[in-house]
């Protein structure tokens, strides 16, 4: 299983909305508002770090208000 924490920055006032309907997102997970660079923070998982770019480019970057996103795959320790 792959995960990645993905940032996200929205349009000004639709972050509560982008962060609902992020929530909705098959493999999206432990969605929050955030202050300081970012808007939002989710964490995606997948079968494998192809399916969490799918996720982000065809689910997550439609979303309405989200202006672009910074994904950061998790790596074993």
């Amino acid at each position: 299983m792959a995960r990645a924490v993905v940032l996200l920055n929205t349009e000004a006032g639709l972050d509560t909305e982008a962060a609902g309907a992020l929530k909705e997102v098959d493999g999206v997970s432990d969605v929050y508002l955030v202050s300081g660079l970012y808007d939002v923070v989710a964490t995606v998982t997948g079968a494998s770090a192809e399916d969490i770019l799918h996720t982000v480019y065809n689910r997550v970057r439609i979303i309405e208000g989200v202006e672009a996103t910074h994904t950061m795959f998790c790596l074993e320790p």
